[in-house]
């Protein structure tokens, strides 16, 4: 079930009235239930792997606030970091096992059985184990209630696609009383009215380029190809944050809180601030659980940025089973570790400059840096292939500047272009509002005409220039498939 879709339009408002028309003891089991029944028209064969990560998370973190015994957070770790390695990484470990025997001139290549990947199973699982490593440090009491912990792992609006639930952010939350609020009613319509616009607009609009020019990339002009990867880069905000906002409205609309997973990302100054504010919940988790266990940067400089690096592959691998993450993944954390050691000399050369530390014009640089940068990494991310990510990036420097006829060739006429640079225009006014304030406060406490304009203008901005049609699927959000 997308929250795209006719069943969420339906579903919702039948959950949040329902919700608020319970008495407080019957509220949690109702959105337990409804949050199981979400999940299941996602795909029924499904259910059995969210409901016995539910009961180990539950029962391990009982066993862990009697005793917190090292081996048994290990044991649950490691079944769930195994459950994660079958089902996701299983074929790309036999088909890397492959490559290297070929290497040794063996010819052996073993047939992966194919196996299904569970929806939203990168998710809960990450925030079960976060939940039992903050239970085993103390920092977090076991649930008492089973069907407390099953929602926390299970609630619907975060289920599939995060943002990564913590445990001392959102339980807290299932116990207190919320009455319905037309304040929160009115954050979280804009909240998603805005992720529809960004999903609709802007990023299954951008799609079509991307996807037209990645596939043959020999056949455009340099200029083609680094309008498809900026494309790319615009596409992948807009369709994850868009994500991110429909889930954290949904939830705000009942009271509930989740996690920003995005905030203005490609208005950093540096990659390592740049990812301080993209998929926030699963950076922090990298650098609560993995980072700083590592030893973070007390061990020394080499052994700081060798954690670096090996935070970014994981991560890059957490989001596919192919070496084109990996290596999306390690060139992140290199910008890093390239942009510690420069920090020195870059410092120097700025000094001379006419202008601060705090100019709009080096801001506008640093920025412009950042998001050529995060560019060339992410032509690696949607590549299919290392090759074919090398050919993307082969064919931004050919001295062929302009190919295969006009802006039809790359799959969008001249009103498809203009409509994706309004849409984009407005998305940089509102995220640059955003570093001053919340749109959505501002929104739902500005008079009522404005508010239904805004409303409205959202609205139909998705209705009249959403991307539709033949081959769409509305329920296809990129971080969907991981």
């Amino acid at each position: 079930m997308s929250f795209l879709s006719l069943s969420y339009f339906l579903f919702f408002p039948v959950t949040a009235l329902v919700y608020f028309v319970l008495p407080q003891r019957a509220r949690n089991g109702w959105l337990l239930g409804c949050s199981w029944f979400f999940y299941l028209c996602a795909g029924g064969s499904y259910f059995p792997f969210l409901l016995s990560t539910v009961l180990v998370t539950y029962f391990a973190a009982r066993a862990l606030e009697k005793k917190p015994r090292r081996g048994l957070l290990a044991g649950a770790l490691c079944l769930f970091i195994g459950a994660l390695g079958i089902f996701k990484y299983l074929r790309f470990g036999m088909e890397s096992l492959s490559r290297l025997l070929a290497l040794a001139g063996l010819d052996w290549a073993p047939v992966a059985p194919k196996l299904l990947l569970p929806a939203g199973i990168s998710f809960y699982l990450f925030a079960a184990m976060g939940y039992l490593i903050d239970v085993y440090r103390g920092r977090l009491p076991a649930e008492k209630s089973f069907l407390k912990c099953a929602l926390f792992l299970s609630f619907f609006p975060s289920l599939l696609s995060g943002p990564i639930g913590r445990g001392e952010k959102l339980l807290p939350q299932f116990d207190s009383y919320h009455k319905f609020n037309y304040v929160n009613m009115r954050e979280g319509f804009f909240r998603f009215l805005w992720g529809a616009f960004k999903k609709l607009v802007l990023a299954d609009r951008l799609a079509v380029v991307v996807d037209t020019v990645f596939a043959a990339p020999q056949n455009y002009g340099a200029i083609q190809v680094v309008i498809a990867a900026c494309a790319f880069s615009v596409q992948i905000y807009c369709d994850f944050s868009a994500y991110s906002d429909m889930a954290v409205g949904s939830a705000r609309v009942m009271g509930f809180e989740l996690i920003e997973n995005f905030r203005t990302p490609y208005f950093s100054r540096s990659i390592a601030e740049f990812w301080r504010r993209w998929h926030i919940s699963l950076s922090s988790w990298f650098r609560d659980y993995l980072y700083i266990p590592l030893g973070g940067s007390r061990r020394g400089a080499v052994r700081k940025y060798v954690n670096v690096l090996i935070v970014f592959a994981v991560s890059g691998l957490w989001h596919g089973a192919a070496l084109t993450f990996v290596v999306w993944g390690l060139l992140n954390g290199l910008y890093q570790v390239v942009s510690a050691l420069t920090a020195p000399l870059r410092a120097r050369a700025r000094s001379v400059l006419p202008f601060g530390e705090d100019s709009r014009i080096l801001a506008l640089w640093q920025m412009g840096w950042v998001f050529v940068l995060s560019t060339l990494a992410w032509v690696f991310f949607e590549a299919g292939s290392l090759a074919g990510a090398l050919g993307v990036l082969r064919n931004m420097v050919k001295p062929v500047l302009w190919d295969v006829g006009g802006l039809s060739a790359m799959g969008m006429g001249r009103k498809e272009f203009l409509v994706a640079g309004l849409g984009f225009l407005v998305l940089l006014g509102v995220d640059a509002r955003s570093l001053k304030a919340d749109p959505a406060r501002e929104v739902a406490e500005a008079p009522r005409w404005i508010r239904w304009g805004v409303y409205l203008a959202l609205l139909l901005s998705a209705v009249v220039f959403g991307s539709y049609g033949t081959g769409y699927d509305a329920q296809s959000f990129i971080y969907g498939q991981f």
